[in-house]
Formats: structure tokens, C-alpha cells, sequence
């Protein structure tokens, strides 16, 4: 009978081959933060939430179309404003929810498996105009 796969971390009576490279380089370690990109050695990085924008957008765009059609008629008009709130909530418990991730500046490598370094910020344009320029 087969053995189950063993998770990273785990020893068995196996003895370890060899010359392999390991699944999880040691500088992405769960347990501290990045102080550079283990992918491109950059040490510019930003914090942003893992979700994704096209996503948000279309909530928001969806709710303002349904509160401009429901407030087309003064009848639905509240129903609108409801819709609105509705949408108000959920982006707010999407925002508790989400967890947040850390991402390259120059190669745009994110790493969700690592905490969060408190000495990096949310994006901030002036860094990434400079990382845009280069790859041009």
C-alpha cells in the first residue's frame, strides 16, 4: 500500500536524498518576513491585499448600475440605496477577510506564505514608475 505524501517539515524513516532542492527555499520560511525578493534579490517591496481588482471592480460597477436603474423610479428609489449599502457591507467584510500578501516591485512575484514585514507600505507610485521605467 502506498505511503501518504509527507508535508514540508515532516522526517520519516526515510533518510533524505541528496543533491535535491528542496520545495521551500530557505528564505521563504512561514515564520519571517521578507526583508528582499527571494525571486529577483530586489529589496523594494509592498504590501496590498490578495484579492483580485477585476473582481472588486465589477461589484462596484454592478451595484452603481442597479442603484441608477432603481433610482430612475422614485417607487425603488430606497431599494437603490439599499443595494448600495449592501455593497458598502460586503466590501467591508471582503476587507477583514482577505488576507494580505507581499509583492515585488520590479518582477511583481507575490508571497502570501510569509507574514507581513512591518517595514514595508502599500504600493506606492513613485517606486513603481521607477521599476516601469526600467522594463521599458
Amino acid at each position: 500500500m502506498p505511503s501518504e505524501p509527507r508535508r514540508h517539515g515532516e522526517h520519516g524513516e526515510e533518510k533524505p536524498q541528496e543533491n535535491v532542492s528542496s520545495p521551500c527555499p530557505p528564505c521563504l520560511r512561514v515564520d519571517t518576513p521578507l526583508t528582499k525578493c527571494p525571486k529577483c534579490g530586489c529589496s523594494d517591496l509592498f504590501i496590498r491585499k490578495d484579492f483580485p481588482q477585476r473582481l472588486g471592480l465589477a461589484i462596484v460597477v454592478v451595484a452603481g448600475i442597479t442603484f441608477l436603474v432603481l433610482a430612475a423610479w422614485p417607487r425603488w428609489f430606497y431599494l437603490g440605496a439599499w443595494v448600495l449599502v449592501a455593497a458598502v457591507f460586503a466590501d467591508a467584510l471582503l476587507y477583514l477577510v482577505v488576507p494580505k500578501i507581499t509583492v515585488c516591485y520590479r518582477c511583481r512575484a507575490e508571497f502570501g506564505n510569509v507574514p507581513v514585514n512591518p517595514a514595508h507600505g502599500g504600493y506606492e507610485l513613485a517606486i513603481g514608475e521607477k521599476y516601469r521605467a526600467v522594463e521599458k
